[in-house]
């Protein structure tokens, strides 16, 4: 039998383990930033819509009508044009239609 020898070849892309923790370090900082500034911007909005909704809730209140069928101008587009409510006519012009525009790209 012959005896063979073995060399034990190093890999090139060798990291120690302090400098793969700076670096999965680094890459975590890295990603963090921008789930923080994602975060903010959530929160601005949320504070956003809360102000707009309880303004409008405010203006609810103080409103002489707040119900759209006792609406005098609704009132009059039904008498001269729209026909009667829930009619044909008026749900044509009234209401909007869903289009799915997804796949159209």
């Amino acid at each position: 039998m012959s005896k063979k020898s073995y060399l034990f070849a190093e890999d090139s892309f060798f990291l120690s383990r302090r400098k793969f923790i700076a670096i999965g370090a680094a890459f975590a900082a890295a990603l963090a930033l921008p789930v923080g500034w994602f975060s903010s911007k959530l929160e601005r909005r949320n504070e956003y819509i809360k102000a707009r909704t309880e303004g409008l809730y405010k203006d609810d209140a103080i409103a002489k009508l707040r119900v759209s069928h006792a609406n005098p101008a609704v009132e009059k587009y039904y008498k001269e044009f729209g026909g009667q409510p829930l009619g044909h006519l008026s749900h044509d012009l009234l209401h909007t239609h869903f289009v799915d525009r997804t796949k159209l790209s």
